[in-house]
């Protein structure tokens, strides 16, 4: 996107960034930024051009816009040092052009002050900073990495590729920047993988707040006494496929995959992902429904390829609660990105699933009575004609059930209610 209209071969270059749905920008002949892709907007939170810093020199947007406090100082200052030689190289000005810059907007930048409070003191590191840089012309095409933060997850790494631009004389019309994750190929390959639409709705939720979904939780009964009579392989094998399948119904059904314990797993649909509440519970009831028959078909395949599992020995419990508070948002570690919610709500979902057994779908009745009328009929739910029981009154239900969410009226929900 641009606030005003680009010279032409930029605006193809433009054009053809854009359908890459990457972050990326664009800069002029003179170093200024002109341009900046959807995606990275999106990123950013979508600041305003003037929070971007559109128009300006890159060096003063980067400083004095949203760019700086996105990245460690210690990125920008690795950065300074990589890149302040070839942007003199390319700036009408020079050194002195881009030294004035970079002192001018030092008091504005989200850093500054905070290395040097002092106006004296910010000019001496201005000094220090410009004293050993000269101009360097750049290659035609250059990386550097920098650290990403975005909240308060873990910054990330991104690789920066810097592209020189020049028209059909050979004379210098712009520069392309894009950024990458900085991260092999085969890890990539991973990652893109999952489900496109799933991670924008788990993208949505890096700023952690609370939020109005529906709650499933999902587990394989009797799990123990299948693991011990199966061999590891098969079990495995088994385990697999039946997750596999029910997160490919969360995600058809437009759900978040949560958290997996062993043989269990767990979901939300959004109220926000899904329009309205209703069509959130909507979703989960039909997600829930859909779990217990693609976990026997998974496994009934699992049976053909082995000859060790019968489809009738994996029976799968769901229940299905509703959560009018969760806090939600991102959990981020070296080792796993996830989705989590915290709220009683998932406790007494957790608990409920418990309770189930033999393949039912169990659904609460603050779940139930979400539902509007048009999509109760499309599920095929009375909502004035159902009849509940507690927790507590169900057959076999544990202690820990009863105590967390023994009195939460509840209704089987496998058949038209």
């Amino acid at each position: 996107m641009s606030s005003s209209p680009l010279r032409p071969e930029l605006a193809r270059i433009a054009d053809e960034l854009s359908r890459t749905r990457g972050a990326s920008m664009l800069l002029d002949a003179e170093m200024n930024l002109v341009w900046v892709s959807e995606e990275l907007r999106k990123l950013f939170g979508y600041p305003s051009d003037e929070q971007l810093g559109m128009g300006k020199n890159v060096v003063e947007a980067y400083m004095t816009g949203e760019w700086a406090s996105k990245i460690t100082l210690e990125s920008q200052m690795s950065t300074f040092v990589h890149d302040f030689p070839k942007l003199m190289y390319s700036m009408p000005g020079g050194k002195e052009q881009l030294k004035e810059i970079f002192s001018r907007s030092m008091s504005k930048w989200c850093y500054g002050p905070e290395i040097a409070p002092d106006p004296e003191v910010q000019e001496s590191v201005v000094e220090q900073l410009f004293a050993d840089l000269e101009p360097e012309e750049p290659p035609p095409f250059y990386t550097s990495v920098f650290e990403f933060v975005q909240g308060d997850l873990p910054p990330a790494k991104i690789v920066e590729f810097c592209i020189s631009l020049t028209d059909e004389k050979g004379k210098t019309i712009g520069g392309v920047i894009m950024y990458d994750p900085a991260l092999p190929a085969s890890v990539l390959n991973l990652v893109a993988r999952g489900d496109e639409e799933m991670f924008g709705r788990m993208a949505r939720l890096a700023e952690p707040g609370r939020r109005k979904a529906a709650v499933l939780f999902a587990d394989l009964q009797a799990s123990a006494a299948l693991s011990r009579r199966l061999p590891s392989a098969a079990y495995f094998k088994l385990i697999r496929a039946i997750t596999t399948a029910m997160d490919d119904v969360v995600v058809a059904h437009k759900g978040i995959v949560g958290k997996h314990a062993g043989d269990g797993g767990s979901a939300f649909f959004l109220s926000e992902d899904l329009d309205s509440d209703s069509k959130a519970v909507r979703a989960a009831i039909e997600a829930a429904r859909a779990i217990t028959v693609a976990a026997q078909t998974a496994a009934k395949e699992v049976g053909e390829e082995t000859g060790l599992v019968e489809s009738a020995d994996t029976v799968v419990n769901v229940a299905v609660h509703w959560g009018g508070g969760l806090y939600m948002g991102q959990l981020v570690t070296g080792g796993r990105l996830e989705v989590t919610a915290l709220g009683d709500h998932v406790n007494e979902c957790a608990r409920i699933q418990e309770a189930a057994c033999d393949g039912e779908v169990l659904g609460s009745k603050a779940l139930i009575e979400h539902l509007s009328a048009e999509d109760a009929e499309a599920l095929g739910i009375d909502p004035d004609g159902v009849v509940y029981r507690v927790v507590a009154e169900l057959p076999g239900v544990s202690e820990k059930a009863k105590n967390d969410a023994g009195s939460i009226p509840v209704t089987v929900l496998n058949k038209s209610s």
